[in-house]
């Protein structure tokens, strides 16, 4: 199991998400980006600082 939480990326933000499949996992960091954050687009650097902060559940 993967996990994401946006405080591992220094948003003041109790968001975390889990997935066995990290595809699907990204699927539900860009719509919390969006909904949550108004983040259209996960631009390259984002990403990259998001992938970082994947861990092992």
């Amino acid at each position: 199991m993967k996990k994401f939480a946006c405080r591992d990326i220094g948003m003041e933000c109790n968001f975390v998400a889990q997935d066995n499949d990290e595809r699907k996992l990204m699927e539900k960091i860009a719509k919390h980006a969006r909904d949550a954050h108004g983040i259209q687009k996960i631009d390259s650097a984002l990403e990259a600082k998001v992938r970082a902060a994947i861990k092992e559940a």
